[in-house]
């Protein structure tokens, strides 16, 4: 069952090790000397390679997205009973499967090397700002913002960094599978040959689909492209061959399955057996159906991926107990299908409405199809850069100075019982973790005191939600004697929710002062209205984000909760027909009488998450 995480659960990880190189492919760039000279673009865009003092320096993508490095914060764990039974990793510290709210090209940087099997990515199309806008959240807004900054080469460094990353954390033997359409397809494979190399690539993979034509004076588009890569092109990466069955044409011209069977293996003369065959070898283009809008599968949004397109590359590039991932995992069909498949998995959303989608999905899917057929790990759910207060509140205080001075750029230290760390050689002081405790002018004399008489020096900083007056009347008079009295320090007083101590992230790349913010869940207001025989509305217009400049963008609803959050079918991602705004009424027709326990989840464009529970009786 889903708990609330135990407040003591962050995770702190070392950067990972050295990253791969671009591979060298001087063969594949090689012209022929009638040529003469033509300049040659090896390198994928956004590679940089900086050249100071006679010195050369590969930067790699950190030019353009500068590496940062914060702490998850673990804001909850769905378990399923069976969680010793799985071992602790460097990519499962916890034992559990991993689904990550953050901006996943930060969260990757903090993830081991050669830890995953496959990877499949749906990022977003090179088709419109809008298109691709599916949430609402603010930071899925401001991440598209950076994607279509530039045109196509902008976008093709805003993924190049990321599919740099995907190749340093897939294993030898591993895999990826990209999906992207007619509009960027050509460019970004140009872009996967520079990174994963030339002869890495193993297939593009036409996903023929059919869907309500539109008039237009061109061609029907029925067809997404899939750029299927390998890791290391030595042969050893994980193959299993399928099959499809063969057409009626095909038999008619061939004769039966033996015989094209042979045909197709190189033997040309007919077979003598008449035996079955399991069919062709699987082609490169797949014909599945799109999801249907009355679909079982069906969640709500656009460009929801059928789970039999998901199955097949699982089916084909990796075993049971292998480690899938991906990174842009919208409504959850990547680790809702790895999860079936006993895959081990990580999934990464920068919309905390995708997030609450994929967590409800995955549950649902352990309870109706795998709980009998074999055990499921556990699986956590981490923030990266946006993290929840009240949770960290609940932190012993040891936890939460280390986790604020990692936060704030810092690395902790038990120096003493008033030093909490360091940043940049400057000593460091954490508050109390309750925001009702401020920061008093006694606090602040004994931070001083230890400064100069352990660390021998004149300046400091204290960390804290709030700074009684006496505190910083304390800090001004320090300040004032500091050139006439050697014990006397300068302090700087930083509110954990100011810009100040978002500056450390806001100095490496203009654009990531929102990549670090402290968030409170939303307010909810639930009521309850019979509107006939077993008949309810239920109401949360009264419901508010608590959050500076924040809005209701989700409301999912489970109408039979049992202690476990998992939606109640079409009730995960609701939208107004007419607006596209979150619809905050519900309608539900009880199966029978008597009381319901029923749950509802609420989500903000700012990353708050709140779940209600209320009682009904159903008449």
């Amino acid at each position: 069952m889903a708990k609330e995480t135990d407040p003591a659960a962050i995770s702190f990880i070392e950067p990972p090790p050295a990253e791969p190189e671009i591979p060298e492919q001087k063969q594949f760039y090689q012209l022929p000397t009638r040529f003469g000279s033509v300049p040659i673009d090896e390198a994928p865009l956004g590679w940089e390679v900086e050249t100071r003092r006679r010195e050369t320096k590969i930067t790699k993508f950190e030019h353009a997205y500068p590496r940062i490095t914060l702490p998850f914060q673990e804001v909850q764990r769905v378990e399923f009973g069976h969680g010793r039974q799985f071992s602790q990793t460097p990519v499962f510290p916890t034992a559990a499967n991993r689904l990550f709210f953050g901006d996943c090209l930060h969260v990757m940087r903090q993830l081991p090397s050669n830890s995953i099997d496959l990877i499949y990515i749906d990022p977003p199309f090179f088709s419109g700002r809008n298109y691709n806008v599916l949430f609402g959240d603010k930071n899925e807004v401001r991440s598209f913002s950076d994607i279509w900054e530039g045109g196509m080469p902008g976008y093709l460094v805003w993924l190049n960094a990321r599919l740099y990353e995907m190749k340093r954390l897939l294993k030898p033997t591993g895999s990826i599978f990209v999906h992207v359409d007619w509009h960027a397809v050509h460019y970004v494979k140009v872009e996967m040959d520079k990174i994963f190399g030339y002869n890495c690539f193993q297939t593009e993979i036409v996903w023929r689909y059919r869907r309500w034509p539109a008039k237009t004076k061109n061609l029907q588009r029925m067809h997404d492209t899939i750029l299927y890569y390998v890791r290391k092109a030595d042969d050893h990466h994980v193959f299993n061959l399928m099959h499809e069955p063969l057409a009626a044409s095909t038999l008619k011209t061939f004769g039966t399955k033996k015989q094209v069977a042979d045909f197709s293996s190189g033997h040309r003369k007919p077979a003598q057996l008449d035996e079955e065959t399991p069919g062709a070898p699987l082609s490169d283009v797949w014909e599945i159906s799109v999801i249907a809008p009355i679909g079982k599968e069906r969640i709500g949004y656009p460009t929801q991926k059928p789970e039999a397109l998901i199955e097949r590359m699982l089916q084909i590039a990796s075993n049971e107990g292998d480690t899938v991932a991906d990174f842009f995992c919208g409504g959850g069909t990547t680790p809702a299908v790895a999860q079936r498949m006993n895959r081990r998995w990580i999934a990464c959303d920068q919309s905390r409405i995708a997030v609450a989608i994929i967590s409800d999905r995955v549950a649902r899917t352990v309870e109706e199809k795998v709980g009998k057929l074999f055990p499921a790990p556990d699986f956590t759910v981490e923030n990266w850069g946006i993290y929840e207060i009240p949770r960290l509140e609940a932190l012993s205080e040891s936890a939460f100075r280390e986790f604020v001075v990692r936060a704030f750029g810092g690395k902790p230290e038990s120096v003493s019982q008033d030093i909490h760390g360091m940043r940049h050689g400057v000593p460091l002081y954490v508050c109390h973790p309750s925001r009702k405790e401020r920061v008093d002018k006694d606090d602040v004399g004994r931070f001083a005191k230890a400064i100069f008489e352990e660390r021998r020096t004149n300046a400091g900083t204290m960390l804290a939600w709030n700074f009684g007056p006496d505190a910083k009347k304390a800090a001004e008079i320090l300040a004032a004697r500091e050139n006439r009295r050697i014990d006397f320090v300068r302090l700087a007083l930083v509110r954990l929710e100011s810009d100040e101590f978002r500056e450390h992230v806001i100095s490496k790349h203009t654009n990531y002062g929102e990549l670090l913010s402290f968030i409170q869940p939303p307010e909810i207001v639930v009521h309850v209205r019979r509107t006939g025989h077993l008949k309810y509305e239920f109401d949360v217009s009264e419901s508010a984000s608590m959050n500076k400049d924040g809005m209701i963008a989700n409301v999912q609803w489970d109408f039979d909760y049992r202690g476990k959050f998992t939606s109640t079918q079409g009730y995960a991602f609701l939208r107004d027909t007419k607006t596209g705004q979150p619809s905050l009424l519900a309608e539900y027709e009880f199966p029978r009488g008597g009381e319901s326990v029923i749950a509802c989840s609420v989500q903000d464009d700012q990353g708050g998450e709140r779940t209600a529970v209320v009682k009904v009786e159903v008449k």
